[in-house]
C-alpha cells in the first residue's frame, strides 16, 4: 500500500545560478613529519586547481602522492577509487563535512591542511560508531512494518531525481511493509517527530542526513541494480 504525504506544495522553481569561486594557495609549505608515506589528495572545487602545488611540495619531502581530486559532501567517489593505493588522505580545505565523508567511505586516516594557515591536523572520526549506527538502522528497517520515505524537490539533493522509478524498488524488494512518502523542498528534522506511527525512516535525499538524524539511506537496503540483473 502506498500513501503520499506532501509537506509543502511547490508552486514554482526559482532559477539556480552556480558561480565558481576559486581560491588560491598563496604559499604551500607545511610540516609533513606526521604524514604517512603514501598520500591521497582531495579537496573541494575552490582549491581544485591548486592541488598540484600541494602534490609538488609533498613530493619534494619524499612522499608518494596520488591526486583523488574533488570530493562533495555526498560523494566521495574520487577518494574511494584510490583508497587501496594510499595510507591516508590529505584534505585541503576547512570544516568537518567533507573529511568526515572521506573517512566514513574509505576507512583511511584523514588529515586536514588548512588552506590559509598551512597547519595540518589529524581528523578524528569514529568510523566504527558510524558502522554500528548503520547496522542498527538496517535491523530496525527489517523489523518495521511502517516505513516513511523522505524525498525532496531540491535540485542536486536527491538520489532518485535522475531515475524517479528507483525509489519504487523498495516496494518490490520489501512488499510486506507499508510505505508513506514525504515530499518537501527543505527538510525540517523536528517535523518528523509529528509522525509517531512511522517506525523507520528511509532517506532518498542527501545521504549525509544520516549524520544528524536516525534515518537509513535507500542504497543501504536496496540490492545493487547490477546484482539484480545478473
Amino acid at each position: 500500500m502506498i500513501n503520499y504525504i506532501y509537506k509543502k506544495k511547490v508552486l514554482k522553481t526559482m532559477k539556480t545560478i552556480f558561480m565558481h569561486a576559486p581560491q588560491k594557495l598563496e604559499k604551500v609549505e607545511f610540516d609533513v613529519s606526521g604524514l604517512p608515506s603514501n598520500i591521497g589528495l582531495v579537496t573541494t572545487i575552490q582549491y581544485l586547481k591548486e592541488i598540484e602545488k600541494v602534490k609538488d611540495f609533498l613530493e619534494t619531502k619524499g612522499k608518494n602522492v596520488i591526486i583523488g581530486g574533488q570530493v562533495l559532501g555526498c560523494d566521495q567517489t574520487t577518494a574511494e577509487r584510490i583508497a587501496q593505493e594510499v595510507d591516508c588522505f590529505l584534505y585541503v580545505g576547512t570544516g568537518r563535512f567533507h573529511p568526515l565523508g572521506v573517512a566514513y567511505k574509505t576507512g583511511k586516516p584523514v588529515y586536514v591542511l588548512h588552506p590559509k594557515t598551512m597547519l595540518i591536523s589529524e581528523f578524528e572520526a569514529n568510523v566504527e560508531a558510524y558502522k554500528k549506527k548503520k547496522q542498527g538502522m538496517k535491523a530496525k528497517f527489517y523489523s518495521s512494518k511502517t516505513i516513511g520515505v523522505l524525498m525532496t524537490t531540491k535540485k542536486g539533493q536527491s538520489r532518485v531525481q535522475v531515475n524517479p522509478e528507483r525509489y519504487k524498488e523498495i516496494e518490490k524488494q520489501f512488499p510486506d511493509k507499508k510505505y508513506y512518502y514525504f515530499l518537501s523542498d527543505t527538510l525540517n528534522y523536528s517535523e518528523l517527530e509529528n509522525f509517531k506511527f512511522i517506525e523507520c525512516w528511509v532517506n532518498t535525499m542527501c545521504p549525509r542526513i544520516m549524520d544528524d538524524i536516525n534515518v537509513l539511506n535507500i542504497e543501504d537496503i536496496l540490492e545493487p541494480e547490477q546484482k539484480r540483473e545478473n
